[in-house]
């Protein structure tokens, strides 16, 4: 066993009763246990001790689930051949954030079924072109839980944006590419840290096809009329794809499970059907909470706002349709009529929330249990419950004669429930229902012949231990049920018992053998119970064999409707959403209106428009605002204001909205017209990547490039304060340079926050097409006040020092920087008079240039890298050429 492995691999060692982890796994495993490093023991002498751990099953458990689930590590499992002392070790299981099969065998199926999602492995494969040096991307994934693998095809540019959005749409856990130091893979690499995706290098022998089309014959269903060859699907003639498709099969191990065979579909993964989200988008509008984020508040995230959900599927149903907001008008307003209808009608709301849905279990966990023949009696059981409600439920879904909750959901349920009819049927016919109000899921004893004698025969053993009893309370003088008792239990089956006052009548008398003296009186028995309990012992033992068979047999009969209850789940937590939709947006302080979506492509008005989570924080007065771009009249706004203005709110709200509008909900807005969007993109706050190597202003470039390349007339842009991390001019130009290609070229829907008032002029420069607005703010007697209100115009006033006084910073430090700053805009008025003066002045000339530089970069230079580097030097230029500039002015 090597030694070598990442910091992202944890090994553990099982001891039969205990587990330990060693070396800085120890360390690791310490932390997410028991939160400090207190238990790590030493082993070993000096200079070789090492660091262990003992963890017991339940934390060996917990270790497991948070190094998986939450750290998104990998897990080896390490257990000895022959003594547990011995140092030969080999690796029993193995798990990693996309591949758990192996270890639902010792933590169970409830693995790998988070509330959020899935478990979902990808792989990817990058071709480049020689000669056109253009990159082809394939793409498999592969979501086990749901049996479903999906793959593409598609050229990217070097920025791997359109990988990007598709990583955000499918929510891999695990990403799996071939060992390459190419600088795509290095790209590659970025997006899945952005994206918070492990990511798994593979050998490139992983990568190869051979055997894949008979591999997919075993493991894909086919229907009945279908030819069963996999070459008949469109998506094996994507080659690139097909090579990720067998690594991901060999990474999970499918074909090592006969359960899997004849079970998956293979479709093609539609990223164009589904609005265009990168990372920093979901991060900006805060769609899901923050990873480790322990807080108990739900309007944290939009998630979280909206998690109304009753069943498990339901819960991860919602996160997928964040994720993958519709583009589809027509299947957008499907969703919309039925909240609609939810909002409107409160009775069959509540009924749906607080009664029915409520009592549905995760019907595609045990599905799958079904399927992989782990499921028992139990879950059978829960499976009838939920089957059994459904008349009643479309008894109450009919009450609303909706005709798009007819066709949607009734109809397909009311279908699902006559396949079904059968399964009722075994159940009622096999399950001891008597005995499940006991508690107990034992199969009918009249259901088996030889279930049915062994029976009896226990029965009559009973009897004879009751005859026993009256026997024995006859000769001690004791009453029969009363003063002595006759028990049962695991550990000594059939036993008398009396209590502590009655023990005296045993003493001496040989005829009874005492078993014990506890508390709640004297056990003991006679040699014939003895044999009347080694032979009900026996025969019992054969009956839970007898019963095993059985439920064998009807586990095997159920896992027939799998498929059934797989579609079932999703109907059920498509209506559970929707229901969920209209609950969050009827209980919202102002209830939540429906967004009209249109085709055209020239406006978009948002009245009255509200942050959804924020209006809910405590002891806020939510201040609404409107949204309005109208081709002709402007689309892009620049919007300037003080620091905790409400400018990033303004954005955010805009942006949660339309996420809310494509993915069917509702909208907290007094009107809202939304257009049909492809992608929505942001760049809002500040934040670096340390791991990573890059400033805050780098991660701005990074996030604008990508904005840059993909932003078109049907796009959403959200850029707030972009330039921070340089020179103040070097920050306007490129600011400048950036709203104008947006406005003019791209021309999208934007709102672009800056503190650089220069930027207002732009609106002078592009009438009817950009705009300025403001958020609105007051000095009252030297005090600041925020009225968080948007404005059309610019900002007059920069009100940064009333912030600062805001924050407590000392009388002497502010009443420093007034004179400062009034010094430096008298100079800076100086400066910029001088080169508004004439257009040949030296100064005008070496910010126009630079500017032109800056834009002809950006527009021949495909790598990032590249640009970053050229505009350093053109900046370096500058400054050297300015420097003697401004230093002659201000002589």
């Amino acid at each position: 066993m090597s030694l070598k492995k990442p910091a992202t691999t944890v090994r553990i060692f099982d001891r039969n009763d205990y587990y330990s982890v060693h070396g800085a796994d120890a360390t690791t495993a310490a932390r997410e246990v028991f939160s400090t490093v207190a238990n790590i023991k030493k082993m070993g002498i000096e200079p070789n001790r090492l660091d262990y751990l003992v963890l017991s099953k339940g934390n060996f458990e917990i270790l497991i689930k948070k190094l998986l689930l939450v750290r998104r590590y990998r897990v080896e499992i390490y257990v000895a051949e022959g003594s547990v002392r011995g140092s030969d070790w080999s690796l029993k299981y193995k798990g990693s954030p996309g591949y758990l099969s192996q270890l639902e065998e010792i933590l169970g199926e409830g693995l790998g079924a988070s509330d959020e999602t899935t478990p979902c492995l990808m792989a990817v494969h990058i071709k480049t072109d020689a000669v056109t040096k253009g990159r082809l991307l394939g793409v498999a994934c592969i979501t086990a839980g749901d049996y479903q693998m999906s793959v593409t095809e598609f050229t990217d540019d070097d920025l791997l944006t359109e990988l990007e959005t598709i990583t955000v749409q499918m929510a891999p856990s695990e990403c799996l590419v071939p060992i390459s130091e190419h600088d795509d893979y290095k790209a590659l690499k970025k997006v899945m840290e952005r994206t918070n995706v492990t990511l798994t290098k593979l050998k490139k022998a992983e990568f190869s096809t051979e055997g894949l089309i008979q591999d997919l014959n075993r493991l894909l269903k086919f229907k009945e009329n279908q030819q069963q060859d996999a070459n008949a699907f469109p998506e094996t003639r994507k080659e690139v794809a097909m090579t990720c498709l067998a690594a991901a099969i060999k990474y999970s191990a499918l074909l090592n499970d006969s359960t899997n065979f004849a079970r998956f579909h293979l479709s093609t993964i539609q990223a164009d059907c589904f609005l265009h989200l990168d990372s920093a988008a979901l991060s900006a509008l805060n769609v899901f909470p923050e990873l480790g984020d322990t807080s108990n508040a739900p309007s944290r995230s939009l998630y979280g706002l909206l998690d109304k959900c009753r069943t498990q599927q339901g819960k991860r149903l919602l996160a997928q349709w964040l994720r993958q907001p519709l583009r589809d008008i027509n299947l957008i307003n499907e969703r919309l009529d039925i909240v609609e209808l939810l909002m409107t009608n409160s009775q069959l709301r509540l009924q749906l929330h607080e009664d029915h849905l409520r009592r549905i279990p995760d019907l595609q966990a045990l599905a799958r249990r079904l399927t992989r023949k782990k499921a028992n009696l139990q879950d059978c059981y829960r499976i009838y419950q939920a089957i059994k409600r459904l008349p009643s439920l479309l008894r109450c879904l009919a009450e609303a004669e909706n005709a798009t909750v007819h066709s949607s959901i009734t109809e397909p349920i009311s279908e699902l429930n006559e396949d079904l009819g059968k399964f009722l049927e075994m159940i009622e016919t096999t399950v001891d229902m008597e005995a499940v109000d006991r508690g107990d899921f034992l199969v009918k004893p009249s259901f088996d012949e030889q279930l049915q004698s062994l029976y009896e025969q226990l029965e009559q053993m009973q009897t004879s231990a009751e005859k026993e009893l009256n026997k024995a309370a006859r000769d001690l003088g004791l009453d029969a049920g009363k003063t002595i008792k006759l028990e049962s239990n695991p550990q000594h089956a059939f036993c008398f018992r009396v209590t502590l006052k009655e023990e005296q009548s045993l003493r001496g008398n040989k005829k009874y053998t005492i078993i014990d003296a506890v508390k709640g009186g004297v056990r003991f028995k006679t040699k014939t119970l003895e044999n009347i309990t080694d032979e009900y012992t026996t025969t019992k033992s054969m009956y839970e064999k007898e019963q095993d068979k059985v439920v064998a047999e009807i586990v095997g009969i159920a896992a027939g409707y799998s498929e059934c209850l797989f579609c079932l789940s999703h109907i059920l937590s498509r209506l559970d959403v929707l229901v969920s939709f209209a609950v969050a947006s009827s209980s919202a302080p102002i209830p939540y209106i429906r967004p009209t979506i249109t085709e055209e492509n020239n406006e978009m008005v948002l009245e009255e428009l509200r942050h959804p989570c924020l209006e809910l924080a405590e002891g806020v007065s939510y201040i609404p605002n409107d949204v309005v771009f109208k081709r002709g009249v402007g689309i892009l706004h620049i919007v300037t204001g003080a620091n905790m203005g409400g400018k990033s709110t303004w954005m955010r709200s805009c942006g949660v909205a339309c996420v809310l509008a494509h993915a069917g909900c509702p909208v907290p807005a007094a009107r809202a017209v939304i257009p049909r969007l492809r992608a929505l993109a942001a760049r809002i706050g500040a934040s670096d990547a340390e791991g990573q190597g890059h400033s805050t202003f780098m991660r701005e470039m990074i996030d604008t490039a990508a904005i840059l390349r993909t932003a078109t007339a049907d796009s959403l842009v959200l850029i707030d304060e972009l330039g921070r991390g340089t020179s103040t001019y070097e920050g306007c130009g490129i600011a400048w340079a950036i709203a104008e290609e947006l406005a003019t070229k791209s021309q999208c829907f934007c709102l672009f926050a800056t503190h650089y008032q220069e930027l207002t002029r732009l609106a002078s420069s592009h009438p009817g097409v950009i705009v300025n607005s403001h958020a609105e703010a007051s000095v009252l007697n030297g005090q600041l006040l925020l009225l968080h209100r948007i404005a059309p115009g610019p900002a007059l006033h920069s009100l940064g020092l009333h912030v600062a006084k805001l924050a407590d910073l000392p009388d002497s430090i502010i009443e420093y920087a007034e004179t400062k700053q009034a010094q430096l805009e008298i100079n800076l008025f100086d400066v910029e008079a001088a080169v508004k003066s004439t257009e040949t002045k030296e100064g005008q000339k070496l910010i126009v240039d630079f500017l032109r530089k800056c834009k002809q970069v950006q527009e021949e230079t495909s790598s990032n890298d590249v640009m970053v580097k050229e505009i350093a030097k053109l900046k370096q230029e500058l400054l050297q050429s300015n420097n003697k500039y401004v230093e002659s002015l201000m002589a």
